[in-house]
């Protein structure tokens, strides 16, 4: 995403973006292990709400359970509440299994220089999958986003006898590391096999540019088994906490749907 800002509360380091306030644009994750001692960390929580609410953002955190297995009950102490849990898989190309043909099916791999209506396409797909909490329609600074994000990162457009029908992306290859994300087919097209279609596309995608493993978060349990399907395999577990005052103005209540419509990074995959 472009114009993402990062500001560092130790022991936190929080994420911002500046022009889109849904929460899953906006999150804390921990720099180390923390929690163990509550008490020490109400100044940096003070300092860390202080840097959500003057952004108009709810305080949120995202984090690996198996990384600081403390904080979350030190969260909850302190006001926060567990959003949700996601099983977080990994794929390298040893495990990654080719998706069976799917009649009818065409995935495109976008590029910088892909027409605009691929583009266009692509961004609505996954407004409509992901419902409203998504967002309204794509605009054309939207296109033009993703069309310079595209020079790094990874996006395909699934279509269904010429109908747009799915859409995936995955994130600029970093340390050898790339996180599926964003993926979503439309209601009419769910479970035919396209999300994991996608998924093994994207990944042998990153796979060609040097990537050496993939990551994802399952956005439901039946989602994990599509992608386990495709050779992802469980690693660990992701949580995320939010501020339950501060729910209103941001969703006033987290649903499943809400919980995976986060385009495109860090979004849980949902059950293609």
């Amino acid at each position: 995403m472009l114009g993402r800002e990062t500001v560092e509360v130790p022991p936190f380091v929080c994420f911002f973006s500046p022009g889109d306030p849904l929460r899953f644009f906006n999150y804390a994750k921990p720099l180390r292990p923390v929690g163990a001692e509550p008490d020490s960390l109400n100044d940096s929580l003070v300092a860390l709400r202080t840097a959500f609410r003057t952004r108009d953002r709810m305080p949120r955190f995202e984090f690996i359970e198996e990384f600081a297995p403390d904080l979350g009950p030190a969260l909850v102490a302190a006001g926060f509440s567990l959003e949700e849990r996601y099983p977080l898989l990994v794929c390298t190309p040893e495990t990654l299994r080719p998706s069976p043909p799917i009649p009818g099916l065409t995935i495109t791999m976008l590029t910088p220089d892909s027409p605009a209506e691929d583009l266009l396409a692509c961004l609505t797909v996954q407004r409509e999958g992901f419902g409203e909490i998504a967002g309204d329609l794509p605009t054309q600074v939207d296109v033009d986003d993703l069309r310079a994000n595209l020079a790094e990162d990874g996006a395909f457009l699934a279509r269904m006898e010429d109908v747009p029908a799915g859409a995936m992306m995955y994130t600029a290859p970093f340390d050898g590391l790339t996180e599926l994300a964003g993926g979503t087919t439309i209601e009419a097209y769910r479970r035919r096999g396209i999300g994991a279609a996608m998924i093994a596309a994207a990944a042998a995608a990153a796979f060609a540019r040097g990537v050496e493993i993939a990551f994802l978060t399952a956005a439901s349990e039946y989602a994990s088994g599509v992608f386990q399907r495709a050779g992802f395999k469980w690693y660990a577990t992701t949580l995320a906490y939010c501020e339950e005052a501060d729910l209103a103005g941001h969703g006033d209540k987290v649903t499943e749907s809400e919980v995976a419509a986060s385009i495109p990074a860090s979004a849980p995959c949902r059950d293609s």
